[in-house]
């Protein structure tokens, strides 16, 4: 018989604190809760994506270029693979 009781107590664990919770009046109730929601409350970090963008572009807020000076950049690296292709 005990064997069976501890079966039952094992597979519905709900039912103890049912039991528990079902004889609080409102306001005990109301603050049992309000407990258990700021338990479950997530903690306000840095998300993860927030982490690898800043890692990822740590660099960015470095240095600024214009339009312009970004794209001669741009042509100045392309115009040297196109030549050291050339030159292999």
């Amino acid at each position: 018989m005990a064997t069976t009781t501890a079966k039952q107590d094992a597979a519905h664990p709900i039912s103890y604190y049912w039991n528990q919770v079902k004889d609080m009046d409102n306001s005990q109730k109301l603050e049992l809760v309000t407990m258990l929601i700021d338990s479950v409350k997530p903690i306000q970090t840095r998300s993860l994506t927030d982490a690898f963008e800043e890692e990822a572009f740590s660099d960015m807020g470095k240095e600024l270029y214009s339009p312009e000076e970004a794209y001669e950049m741009t042509m100045k690296d392309i115009k040297a693979i196109y030549d050291h292709k050339d030159a292999v």
